[in-house]
């Protein structure tokens, strides 16, 4: 005789059968995952970020600290009170090495992210209004692009830059800005007014490859059928743009900005390096290896030292870009 199957069973067995469901960020991050080298770009990262928040507490000396006569001590000496170890030796000043670096972390990580932030905002904005409004202020917004973009960028950041740093008492930053910005990276007002300045010199040629890019997904958005949906249900433009266009053209923006963040970390280094950036005393790793190259054959260890962290940061954000640029691809199989 056989036995009747209960519905009961036949559920489970239903649902053992079906496949598991995943939302779009688990499937984002399984394909992350697999990219190892991108995995390990990002642990690095973590790493040199976690570092650059604790320095006031993990660094045992002051950054503009000068230890007087203790010039150019090798890694590991200790300090002139016996106590306290100079882990990446001494500057010519008698500055510690390890304390500078950090602190240098800080002020060059804070410029390139916050460069690559502002330039993404206001690359998107002007691209995904370019795109979806067409006609002559598509024209124009890009003819501006375009002639901006054949102008070499790095001699005109260098003339921009130059003019802008010597004359920053010129330019009008409000009080509240630089005391934030300051108190963030514990440097006196005066120094944050060139951080401020030099990111905004970033930001204002940083902006141009992101308009393009989004005004090229734009375009062949607003073709598509929820557009016209939108537009025979009589939503604005500018609705359409900030609840539609930009959302759905986020994933390669994403992917840009990921990878344009080793180009800002390499500008703004350059900029120091050359004297056009953040001046001294003020740590970065562009001015820090600006000071070690008079000294780099009687010590070596001083532009490695400052010039390892900007290789590193450099290529593991390029390593994390294409992580993401890989996972965020659609044509990828789970």
């Amino acid at each position: 005789m056989a036995t009747a199957t209960t519905p009961v069973s036949l559920d489970l067995a239903a649902a053992e059968a079906m496949p598991e469901e995943v939302n779009q960020l688990q499937v984002v991050t399984r394909r992350f995952l697999r990219h190892k080298l991108a995995v390990a770009a990002l642990a690095v990262l973590s790493v040199v970020i976690l570092i650059a928040i604790l320095a006031p507490f993990i660094s045992p000396y002051d950054p503009n600290a000068i230890e007087v006569g203790n010039d150019f001590v090798r890694p590991g000496a200790m300090g002139t009170d016996g106590v306290r170890v100079h882990y990446l030796g001494t500057d010519s000043l008698g500055r510690d090495y390890w304390a500078r670096i950090i602190f240098a972390a800080r002020i060059s990580l804070t410029v390139a992210v916050t460069a690559q932030l502002s330039s993404s905002l206001i690359g998107i904005l002007v691209g995904a209004t370019s795109g979806y409004a067409g006609g002559a202020l598509d024209s124009v917004l890009m003819r501006v692009v375009e002639f901006l973009l054949t102008i070499p960028q790095l001699p005109l950041l260098l003339i921009v830059s130059s003019i802008i740093i010597q004359n920053q008492e010129a330019i009008p930053i409000p009080e509240a800005l630089t005391q934030a910005i300051g108190w963030l990276l514990r440097i006196p007002p005066r120094d944050s007014v060139q951080v401020i300045l030099v990111t905004g010199v970033l930001v204002a040629f940083g902006w141009l490859g992101d308009s393009r890019l989004m005004r090229g997904v734009v375009l062949s958005l607003k073709e598509q059928t929820f557009t016209e949906a939108s537009k025979a249900l009589g939503t604005s433009d500018l609705r359409i743009i900030l609840t539609h266009m930009i959302p759905n053209a986020m994933a390669p923006m994403i992917v840009s900005a990921s990878l344009g963040l080793s180009g800002f970390i390499i500008t703004e280094a350059a900029l120091s390096f050359l004297g056009l950036g953040i001046q001294d005393p003020t740590p970065t790793w562009g001015n820090m290896l600006a000071a070690s190259q008079g000294y780099m054959f009687r010590y070596p260890w001083l532009p490695l030292v400052a010039g390892t962290p900007i290789f590193l940061c450099s290529l593991a954000f390029n390593f994390v870009g294409d992580g993401v640029r890989d996972a965020l691809d659609p044509r990828l199989k789970l």
